[in-house]
């Protein structure tokens, strides 16, 4: 099934130990909190325009539920006057999709790839794991989890806020995706979890200042 990660792989491990060898570089958990910010930074462009699309779906919503509304009985023509209403605004619904499964294209091979190295990663300590800890960044912190959790549940309030969702089935979601992340988290080496630490906290800081540019821009216009 992971056959065709295995190219990925190779690549991720070497990124990381060329890295890890720089001389500002002090430990392997600070290799992948850089890596995680290249990619991030190289999929700036993708997640900024998921960004904008929720914001710009935020600004419908009156529209949307106006079509909603008139057209409650004909399910159809409900659905044709919606796909009318994005086109004529330029807004894709399913933007955020293909961030999503870039993300795992690498969340995939880099766990592997942790795996594979889970000696090298043994040795290496980072922040309190291997310091105050007994831990490595090839097993399971406690810690780790619950800040991951902690963190998704601010970027979900934040993701919330642009497109306006945050009740009934939203606002469920709210909860349920960082208690899974806690309880899968449970099971993932600790670098996995800086990965995702790293990337939900880069996600946060940029879903805020593009939410506040849209808002710029909307008082200028």
């Amino acid at each position: 099934m992971f056959g065709f990660f295995d190219g990925f792989i190779d690549i991720i491990i070497q990124i990381i130990e060329f890295i890890q060898q720089l001389p500002i570089v002090p430990g392997y958990g600070i290799a992948i909190i850089v890596f995680t910010l290249a990619i991030k930074f190289a999929l700036f462009p993708l997640t900024a325009k998921q960004t904008r699309s929720m914001k710009a779906m935020q600004d419908l919503q009156p529209k949307m539920e106006k079509i909603k509304e008139k057209y409650e009985d004909n399910k159809e023509k409900q659905q044709e006057e919606m796909m009318k209403l994005y086109q004529d605004n330029n807004v894709n619904p399913i933007a955020g999709c293909l961030p999503m499964i870039l993300q795992l294209f690498i969340l995939i091979p880099l766990y592997r790839a942790i795996l594979a190295m889970s000696e090298t990663f043994g040795e290496s300590a980072f922040l309190w794991i291997g310091r105050i800890t007994d831990g490595s960044l090839a097993e399971p912190d406690i810690a780790l989890v619950i800040i991951n959790g902690l963190v998704m549940v601010a970027q979900t309030k934040i993701t919330q806020s642009i497109s306006g969702g945050g009740g009934g089935k939203s606002g469920m979601m709210m909860w349920i995706m960082p208690i899974m992340i806690v309880f899968i988290g449970f099971q993932l080496p600790a670098g996995i979890m800086v990965y995702w630490l790293t990337s939900t906290l880069f996600s946060v800081i940029q879903q805020y200042l593009l939410s506040k540019e849209t808002d710029a821009e909307a008082e200028a216009a």
